[in-house]
């Protein structure tokens, strides 16, 4: 799971409104929690909306020092979330997926977040969407 990430220099924490990108363009949500990447299918069925969140670097917090462990996110990948609609404002949840051994000796963290190549235009979350019409 993702304790937090970072957009540039701009913080992103759970409870927070995040932008994204999706098939249908820019959309926002509260990100209230985590979606796991096996059970995908099932948000799915639910009516869950894939989301692309922008992000420089992310980390989890170690669950034996309680101190933050950083990683980088390459350029034109992405955090994978998704936009559950089930409530209004609609949640978004960050998905995770298992850490591999080495992982799970960096971060001691079982979880991470799910990180892909961009397939959505990019939006930063966080950061309004500049105004192109405007004088």
């Amino acid at each position: 799971m993702c304790s937090v990430f970072k957009n540039k220099n701009l913080v992103l924490k759970p409870g927070r409104v995040l932008k994204g990108a999706s098939i249908k363009g820019q959309v926002s949500g509260v990100w209230a929690g985590f979606a796991r990447s096996e059970i995908l299918d099932w948000w799915h069925r639910q009516g869950a909306e894939e989301v692309e969140l922008t992000a420089t670097s992310f980390a989890e917090r170690s669950s034996k020092t309680g101190q933050l462990v950083w990683e980088d996110v390459h350029e034109n990948h992405i955090i994978s979330a998704i936009l559950d609609h089930r409530q209004n404002p609609a949640l978004l949840k960050v998905v995770t997926r298992a850490a591999n051994p080495d992982e799970v000796s960096k971060f001691e963290h079982p979880r991470l977040p799910l990180l892909r190549k961009r397939k959505f235009a990019a939006i930063p979350p966080g950061e309004e969407e500049p105004d192109l019409f405007s004088a």
